[in-house]
């Protein structure tokens, strides 16, 4: 949806600008070379060629001009088009038949400049649709339109050369008066000389920008592509480490199991042998213990392992943890807890880090408070719970979700937490209390009784 919004955005830009350069293009027909007309005439008069010379440069310029919004605004159209039909190779066409078209058509309104579809404007459409259409994947049209004017400008200058008219250059009202005016004057050569020197600057420095133009964008996408693939790599090399990480985990965990086992069947054994008494009750316990443990490196093992509890098992497993922190006993910590017969289905051990994780972040930001206090609270709305974790500390900067711990924390983060979260179904969200401190409220779906 979002790419689609953007391609109609760019295509409503286009139509817009290609719109625009042709009513400008029509408006500039209106205008009429006076300007041009009165240098001549101080050119007869005078004999004088600097009036010569700025009457062809004035001409050359209003003509390129013209032509530039005349190109600029078919080929803006013919884009949108591109963009919005099918067959783009069609819309494509558009410039190429619009554009003398565009010639034709003026002629039969009296109160436009004439213009004639002569050879150089015949030779420019060409070249700047094969510049426009070699150059259609570079994105902004500030360079385009200046290898389009150097173009365009280049041939505009042909039509000033006298030697050129028979072959179809140059054959509109003002360029005709010029060269007619000059070769009375014996001043044609001087316009032949500056017309193919203009030309030839102008064409081979727009063929240059040309040329560097798409060498930058092929840098460019080159750049782009290399740093696509590192960042691929990166990726890559990032899975492999977790890969090999769990790989590792798993084996340790597979040594570990073994000795479990053993002292499980060596405790089992001591339950049967011993007498009933307090020596076979130490057993059972010994037996539970281990079993506890085996259930708990299955869960750290296998992140989508779940079970089913009542929420005051998981909140005795998280004060189990917490209390043998050192900051215990100079923080307060305040319990208050609701229905913790409730159920939840839930890994136990990587849920219960998220939690030890949130207290243990929540104290380094009551660290220097003169009555630093953590509250851990479990609320109950309809079918889900709410873990909410508060401190009066000095709360979030500016609420932003912070990727990492806040306060020097050797905890994992809020990251840890949220993904967590996520993956139990769930929803984690931060705030700053209004009376100081901060929230991190943990919401989990809860499972009903059978």
């Amino acid at each position: 949806m979002a790419r689609r919004r953007m391609i109609f955005g760019k295509v409503e830009r286009l139509l817009i600008a290609g719109l625009l350069c042709l009513s400008f293009w029509l408006f500039s027909l209106r205008i009429p070379g006076n300007r041009v007309l009165q240098y001549m005439e101080r050119f007869v008069m005078h004999d004088d060629g600097r009036y010569l010379l700025t009457a062809a440069a004035v001409l050359v310029a209003i003509n390129t001009f013209r032509a530039i919004l005349l190109y600029l605004g078919w080929f803006y159209l013919g884009e949108s088009l591109a963009f919005s039909v099918r067959g783009k190779a069609k819309a494509w066409l558009l410039p190429l038949i619009a554009i003398p078209a565009s010639y034709v058509a003026v002629s039969y309104f009296p109160e436009f400049v004439s213009l004639h579809f002569g050879i150089p404007a015949l030779f420019s459409m060409i070249t700047v649709f094969i510049l426009h259409v070699s150059t259609r994947d570079i994105r902004g049209w500030s360079a385009r339109s200046m290898v389009l004017s150097l173009l365009v400008f280049s041939f505009q200058c042909l039509d000033l050369a006298p030697v050129l008219t028979r072959w179809g250059f140059g054959h509109g009202e003002l360029s005709m008066t010029i060269k007619e005016f000059a070769l009375l004057q014996d001043w044609g050569w001087v316009l032949d000389a500056l017309a193919f020197g203009l030309f030839g600057t102008a064409f081979a420095g727009g063929i240059g920008a040309a040329a560097l133009l798409i060498a930058s964008n092929r840098h460019n996408r080159q750049f782009l592509k290399i740093r696509e693939q590192d960042r691929v790599l990166s990726a890559l090399r990032e899975e492999t480490i977790q890969v090999r990480g769990y790989k590792e985990i798993q084996q340790l965990v597979h040594d570990l199991r073994r000795p479990l086992t053993t002292m499980l069947g060596l405790a089992d054994v001591l339950a049967e042998i011993l007498p009933p008494g307090a020596e076979r009750e130490y057993a059972n316990r010994l037996i539970q213990t281990g079993v506890d443990m085996n259930q708990m490196v299955g869960e750290l093992l296998t992140e989508d392992s779940r079970q089913i509890l009542p929420v005051s098992d998981l909140l005795e497993f998280v004060l189990s943890q917490v209390s043998a922190f050192p900051w215990r006993h100079e923080v307060e910590l305040i319990r208050d807890f609701k229905d913790g017969d409730v159920l939840i289905c839930i890994n136990r051990i990587r849920f219960s880090r998220a939690l030890v994780n949130l207290l243990d972040n929540a104290r380094f930001a009551v660290r220097g408070h003169p009555s630093p206090k953590i509250q851990l609270e479990t609320v109950v709305l309809g079918k889900s719970i709410f873990f909410n974790v508060k401190d009066n500390g000095h709360g979030f900067p500016d609420g932003v979700l912070p990727s990492h711990s806040l306060w020097g924390s050797t905890g994992i983060g809020l990251v840890f937490v949220e993904e967590v979260i996520r993956k139990h179904n769930g929803q984690m969200v931060v705030t700053n209390l209004q009376q100081g401190g901060a929230c991190v409220t943990l919401n989990l779906p809860t499972e009903e009784r059978s």
